[in-house]
């Protein structure tokens, strides 16, 4: 078989107020024991599942830029033995205060093919406001670097409705962040998760936050995206034609992936969907996984067993959040016994009188016949704006 794999890098120089992401602050190098726990367990996935190939690759975080140069030559040659020509892309994030040329060069050697720069903003009174390690001077000296020597592809991330930045100030970063010519770029609207130091800040009144200006701030920075060639394929992604992340595709299309390191999650189907969520103690995990690797069932995760019922539905919900959406003939493959609609998508999301035909009179949906004629779902331009309320109405 075949699956993508997701790298856990759990280590960062300093956490942003509004990260609600498992890392942990760190200076300094990467405990080599943690790269080694990383190489056995992807060898032990490997084994289990009988996997010929990664089709993707993602080392994620965390601030995975925080590897050294060593390490990621090292960690990629050890995963060499499945990346083969069925391996269409390796990922590695960045923070703009981790690149370096020696490292740039290494990813490059190394065979990472695309990276993904956590960029937010280019406006310092924003970064400062969610306590934000990189300054914008550090965020554009690290993109000339990569401009300089990277032949690969680019992703980089935008946030609106950060703190102490308005729309026009958001605008100017995002024209500044386009002019770097980047791929692919990821756009959010600021989450205010609860547990931050962020929420604690606007709860108290601290920071001033208006959840209305950060989505007409998106919205504005659509229109930017798309008058500049980019297409969005997904709730939050934009790319150039053709430049979509695999990887992502990978989780929104309900495709097999083994998620390695602390607080790492991996799901593989099959007639018992296989979820698993590692422990976030990186001690404990990095004891496991180079210590006794022959009793499973003492390893450093919480296990369980996906049902069919569970999955039908996350195949809407992620399906959904991209353009392609999702078909009618691979529902009735995979969800044939699934009562009470057996199969049937559009009795499932309400064509005749229930909440697809609501959203169809509204003009927020798009429905595609293929060539084998079965019909795939989607909602449209507007309609992902409302993706949640079509999920909450179907419930």
């Amino acid at each position: 078989m075949i699956s993508s794999l997701y790298i856990h890098i759990p280590f960062c120089l300093q956490k942003c107020d509004y990260c609600d992401f498992f890392s942990k602050p760190h200076s300094g190098k990467i405990p080599d024991a943690y790269v080694e726990a990383l190489i056995r367990e992807a060898a032990f996935y490997g084994q289990k599942y009988g996997i010929e190939c990664w089709k993707t690759i993602y080392l994620g975080g965390g601030t995975p830029g925080l590897l050294t140069a060593g390490q990621i030559s090292y960690l990629l040659e050890k995963l060499s033995s499945r990346i083969t020509s069925g391996t269409s892309e390796i990922t590695m994030e960045m923070n703009p205060e981790s690149v370096t040329k020696e490292k740039i060069l290494a990813a490059q050697k190394s065979g990472i093919t695309r990276l993904s720069l956590g960029i937010q903003s280019l406006n310092d009174r924003a970064l400062k406001a969610v306590n934000r390690h990189c300054t914008s001077s550090k965020a554009k000296e690290s993109l000339a670097l990569i401009k300089e020597n990277w032949k690969g592809r680019l992703n980089l991330d935008a946030i609106a409705g950060l703190p102490d930045q308005n729309q026009e100030a958001f605008l100017a970063s995002l024209r500044e962040i386009i002019s770097y010519n980047p791929e692919h770029l990821s756009m959010y609207t600021l989450t205010v998760e609860e547990g931050t130091p962020l929420h604690k800040k606007i709860e108290d009144g601290t920071i001033e936050f208006d959840f209305d200006e950060a989505d007409e701030q998106w919205l504005k920075g659509r229109e930017l995206l798309e008058s500049q060639g980019y297409v969005q394929y997904e709730v939050s992604n934009f790319s150039k034609p053709g430049k979509e992340s695999r990887h992502n595709m990978t989780y929104w299309m309900q495709e097999d992936y083994v998620g390695i390191g602390a607080g790492a999650s991996g799901t593989i189907y099959g007639k018992e969907t296989e979820r698993w969520t590692n422990t976030r103690d990186i001690e404990k995990y990095t004891a496991y996984w180079n210590g006794r690797l022959d009793d499973e069932k003492a390893s450093p995760r919480e296990m369980e067993t996906i049902d069919l019922e569970t999955r039908e539905f996350e195949f809407i919900m992620m399906g959904l959040r991209t353009t392609r959406g999702i078909n009618s003939a691979r529902y009735e493959k995979l969800f044939s016994t699934v009562s009470p609609w057996k199969g049937n998508l559009a009795l499932r999301l309400g064509k005749k009188s229930g909440v697809w035909n609501q959203f169809t009179l509204e003009n927020l949906t798009s429905e595609k016949t293929e060539d084998d004629g079965s019909i795939t779902y989607s909602l449209n331009h507007q309609g992902l704006m409302f993706l949640n309320k079509f999920l909450i109405e179907l419930l």
